[in-house]
């Protein structure tokens, strides 16, 4: 068996560090509910590591059903970084079979992931492509409902990302079928709409609060979950955008009828993909 880098497996750790962090939601603790809920919708390939790595801060932690924070799984990744992984590579030339084998369970499912994530020929961020993503979420999708003047499911929508990444421009380029669908009898699209992104804090609040605070009720909020943890696991460069009618300074005008919400990014295949949601606002 080749050697692996500890780079990789210490990259593995930190991609699911990072999913433990984000399944708390905007109030920056992930309780133990939050981490089994968020576990049914990582890769399966990340859900032995989280689970375990989550319970080994967890109980780091010291404190019967305390929620666990980022600084706590920060400090668990230093931790085990040099006491799991980095001691078993006395030579640092890279991870052997006999120097794994006497590895912890911990130890050893971050050398899992990180072969899997080799074999993939990624970091774990980008495990789905944009056709098994859609089908995901497609699952849950018509659940998935947001309340406003008038109520919305979410549609997962994708199309070819222009050259640029993801913005407001190649956002409305990308996705002008879903878009133009959507506001159809409102306005001609594009000439009539403009796009613009939320600030990163007020993306957060906005995904997050789709899943905790939906006034749609628990089965809305559980759908929400699942798309929101796919996003996550599945989209680089993840962003909000509002499309709306267009004002007269050129912006997005307010309380003007239809609008149409993108939660968005990059898939593993190159795409732009994510979410659409309608909202209405008089």
């Amino acid at each position: 068996m080749p050697r692996i880098a500890k780079a990789d497996v210490n990259a593995s750790l930190s991609t699911v560090a990072k999913a433990i962090v984000d399944a708390g939601g905007s109030d920056g603790r992930t309780s133990r509910a939050e981490m089994k809920a968020a576990l049914t919708t990582l890769p399966k390939e990340q859900r032995a590591l989280a689970d375990v790595f989550f319970r080994f801060v967890d109980h780091r932690d010291f404190k019967a059903g305390a929620q666990v924070t980022p600084s706590d799984v920060k400090k668990a990744v230093t931790y085990a970084k040099e006491h799991m992984i980095a001691n078993y590579d006395l030579d640092s030339n890279g991870l052997s079979k006999t120097e794994i084998a006497k590895m912890s369970l911990t130890g050893k499912l971050a050398v899992g992931l990180a072969k899997a994530l080799k074999g993939a020929g990624g970091t774990g961020a980008t495990t789905l492509d944009s056709k098994k993503l859609g089908a995901e979420i497609n699952k849950v999708a018509a659940k998935a409902l947001y309340m406003s003047e008038s109520d919305y499911a979410a549609q997962y929508v994708s199309g070819r990302l222009p050259a640029g990444g993801v913005t407001g421009a190649n956002a409305m380029t990308a996705l002008s079928a879903p878009l133009k669908k959507l506001f159809a009898g409102s306005g001609a699209f594009p000439a009539d709409y403009a796009i613009e992104a939320y600030k990163p804090a007020d993306a957060k609040a906005f995904i997050d609060g789709l899943a905790k605070d939906n006034a749609e009720g628990p089965e809305a909020s559980a759908a929400f979950g699942t798309i929101n943890g796919l996003l996550k696991s599945n989209l680089t460069d993840l962003q909000v955008f509002n499309v709306g009618p267009r004002d007269v300074d050129g912006r997005v005008a307010s309380d003007k009828g239809l609008y149409g919400r993108l939660i968005v990014g990059k898939t593993s295949d190159g795409k732009l993909a994510g979410v659409l949601i309608g909202a209405v606002e008089t």
